[in-house]
């Protein structure tokens, strides 16, 4: 459920990337192409949803394969090391 928030925020960074910068990005100025849209400016907007999109999901791809190994392995989240580096109420001892 992690994933979400990670995708919607790249899909934003991205699209609001690909607006501000003048230049065509790949796959977005393809996808004009290929569906032989005409340059107006609603394709410029579609163009920034289409990379939004497309690199968002490459991130949330790549995010998801991570969190997935690391989960595996025991490094992120483990219940058997729940507490470690806490200090426990059961684990003092009076000192006499």
């Amino acid at each position: 459920m992690r994933g979400g928030p990670v995708f919607f925020a790249f899909f934003i960074l991205f699209t609001i990337a690909s607006v501000a910068v003048p230049v065509p990005l790949f796959p977005g100025n393809m996808v004009l192409v290929w569906f032989s849209l005409p340059s107006a400016d609603s394709s410029s907007l579609f163009s920034a949803m289409v990379n939004g999109f497309t690199y968002g999901l490459i991130v949330w791809l790549v995010f998801v394969l991570a969190t997935r190994r690391l989960d595996e392995s025991g490094v992120a989240g483990s219940d058997d090391k729940k507490g470690r580096g806490q200090r426990n109420s059961k684990r003092r001892t009076a000192r006499r």
